[in-house]
């Protein structure tokens, strides 16, 4: 079993028994605002964590979706993840959910800088990218904190839900390679 730490969590593989935790912040609409899938139903959300057992199964896994759990208290405060692009496993993209009630504590940043080192140090990968809705400030700031460069800003690039409402918005793309990471001192 795969386990990451930081200095103040545990990334552990998530599944069906962080099913309370899970749902406690992917149903709530204010935390998934800017979430192109969501808010869930508990059993959208039970089907979720089914695939991430399944996921965690596979050897080795395409999909690396971990519970981000506080190493004082054990409570889980959101999700995180390494998806592999394709089959050759050399670029990946990264993603993450975290709980209201975590947020701007800089956690989200501890875990990306998680991924990342996990992404380039253990899975030898070239490159890890993500995206986020160009109003979703608080995630463009953690990328930029991890050490993640923005690549690009695509003007209405993306039809999707945004809060309650379907639009078109615009979209920034952060990207990273191995040899950067590598060659930064504060990793």
């Amino acid at each position: 079993m795969i386990r990451l730490e930081t200095e103040r969590m545990i990334l552990r593989p998530l599944g069906t028994g962080d099913f309370d935790a899970f749902y406690s912040y992917r149903s709530v609409p204010e935390n998934m605002t800017y979430m192109i899938f969501g808010p869930d139903t508990p059993e959208s959300a039970k089907g979720f964590l089914a695939m991430c057992e399944n996921w965690w199964k596979e050897d080795p896994p395409k999909i690396y979706e971990f519970a981000a759990v506080l190493r004082d208290g054990g409570n889980m405060i959101g999700n995180c993840g390494l998806y592999m692009d394709d089959e050759k496993r050399v670029t990946a993209m990264l993603g993450w959910c975290i709980h209201r009630d975590y947020w701007n504590r800089g956690y989200a940043t501890e875990f990306v800088k998680a991924l990342l080192k996990f992404g380039f140090e253990d899975l030898n990968l070239h490159r890890i990218h993500a995206e986020c809705n160009a109003d979703n400030i608080a995630s463009a700031r953690v990328m930029e904190k991890a050490g993640m460069r923005r690549e690009g800003h695509f003007i209405k690039n993306r039809f999707d839900r945004v809060g309650d409402k379907k639009m078109w918005y615009d979209e920034f793309f952060y990207g990273i390679l191995q040899e950067e990471y590598l060659a930064r001192k504060d990793k």
